[in-house]
């Protein structure tokens, strides 16, 4: 297995025309003599390490992009993870002790914009009838997509101009254990700003 410093002074040696192929050129009538390879240019352990971190990252933030869907379609998701979505609402939604109109027609509006069926609808009315607590909410929640899911609910349920919502945001996203860069992925697509 080649190393990694030396692949990348080939690399850097190739991309600069320094290394030839010694076979003939097609249509040539003479062979290429290979041309004196430089020394072997000192490459830092550290330079390396930081390319590959970056690298890494930028494949995981493109990994976590794609964690989920770019559209809420609630009747893309089986039964059991499109009732946690709407329960969460509801309790994101009374998060700050109340329950008004307002929170009651912001929850309506972002269900109309995932495609509910009517039983999604009946769901929502017993959820806002009987609200779950969120510690039961969370002990459904085994993986990371289901968080990711009840997170971006959360997100299009409460109005985050107030502090008492980004707070229980944050205490959300501590509870379900999301990493900060699918936070980020999530705020930036269901989130309404501050």
């Amino acid at each position: 297995m080649i190393q990694a410093p030396a692949f990348l002074s080939r690399l850097t040696r190739a991309a600069r025309g320094e290394e030839t192929d010694a076979s003939v050129m097609a249509g040539a009538d003479t062979v290429q003599t290979p041309v004196e390879p430089a020394p072997e240019p000192e490459v830092d352990p550290g330079i390396v390490n930081a390319l590959a971190s970056k690298v890494l990252l930028a494949w995981l933030r493109n990994r976590y992009q794609l964690l989920f869907p770019f559209s809420f379609d609630l009747r893309r998701l089986d039964r059991t993870q499109a009732e946690l979505a709407i329960q969460a609402m509801v309790a994101a939604a009374q998060a700050d002790g109340s329950f008004d109109g307002k929170e009651r027609e912001r929850i309506e509006g972002a269900m109309s914009l995932m495609n509910p069926s009517e039983a999604e609808h009946g769901v929502l009315a017993v959820a806002l009838d009987n609200p779950r607590p969120l510690n039961d909410l969370l002990r459904d929640v085994r993986d990371v997509q289901t968080g990711a899911l009840i997170y971006a609910a959360s997100l299009l349920a409460v109005d985050q101009r107030k502090p008492v919502n980004r707070h229980y945001l944050r205490y959300l996203a501590a509870r379900l254990q999301l990493s900060d860069e699918l936070l980020k992925s999530l705020e930036q697509r269901f989130g309404s700003g501050s």
